[in-house]
């Protein structure tokens, strides 16, 4: 049977380990053609006339095609480029903001990076009253997948006044199905909570009195619930593993299963 020397291939093992991870872990090379396609697509933006927002649309599709093919410092490049497009030029209202619905597409693809420039305009005060919008950059926030945007989500979901925001923010929490258990448990946690308070709003007696003043608190929790019940059980339904429909029968398997796993 041959023998060799245990040194040099203790060696040669060491070197094709290095050799492996280096190359797993190599990042493609910087694309010398970001900074010229970002100025173009800033270009395209700032035409007040907002002619040129479908060369836009095609650019920003072709910039964000494969992500996970771009240098970790392009990444942050273009996600810096697109999130500029909320913020320059004339805004685009109404059946208008198709730019903006895309620039939200593409910045859910960019993890972290994307997830930093989306929550940096989804309040943003030029789009304050386009709730359809905003709902639709809410979405895109959940794809990210960052859980540093955890908390902000369950407080739109709970707490927003606008309900297709509330909803929305309901529907992006499904999109942590991966992330850490104590997270996901929250998740669950809060959106049962929120949903309890306005079932409980919801069936209140309303009271007869002609006298009275009227109370529009059951009926503002009903529409509520119209907009959110369905994102949340979805959501619910997502993270768990269960399939309830019901409020009383998700209460019950949370107060059943504190420690759930899934």
């Amino acid at each position: 049977m041959a023998t060799y020397p245990v040194a040099p291939l203790f060696a040669l093992l060491v070197l094709g380990h290095g050799a492996a991870t280096a190359q797993k872990t190599a990042e493609p090379p910087v694309d010398p053609q970001v900074p010229k396609r970002l100025a173009e697509l800033k270009g395209y933006v700032k035409n007040r006339k907002m002619t040129d927002d479908f060369q836009a649309i095609g650019l920003m599709q072709a910039l964000t095609k494969s992500p996970e093919q771009q240098n970790s410092k392009d990444k942050k490049k273009v996600a810096k480029g697109l999130g500029d497009v909320f913020k320059l030029g004339k805004v685009r209202e109404g059946g208008k903001d198709l730019l903006y619905r895309e620039a939200a597409d593409a910045l859910s693809k960019y993890e972290d990076d994307g997830a930093k420039e989306l929550s940096r305009y989804v309040e943003h005060k030029r789009f304050k009253d386009n709730l359809s919008l905003r709902a639709h950059m809410l979405r895109a926030l959940g794809r990210t997948e960052d859980d540093k945007q955890i908390d902000y989500l369950i407080e739109v979901t709970s707490r927003s006044p606008h309900d297709e925001l509330r909803a929305a923010a309901g529907e992006a929490l499904g999109n942590y199905k991966d992330a850490k258990i104590k997270d996901r448990r929250e998740i669950v946690k809060m959106i049962i909570r929120a949903w309890g308070s306005q079932h409980s709003a919801a069936t209140q007696p309303v009271s007869n009195d002609p006298n009275a003043p009227v109370d529009f608190g059951p009926q503002n929790a009903r529409r509520i619930l119209r907009a959110c019940e369905g994102k949340w059980v979805g959501t619910l339904q997502k993270l768990t593993g269960v399939s309830h429909s019901k409020f009383m029968d998700w209460q019950r398997w949370q107060n059943k299963n504190k420690r759930w796993e899934n």
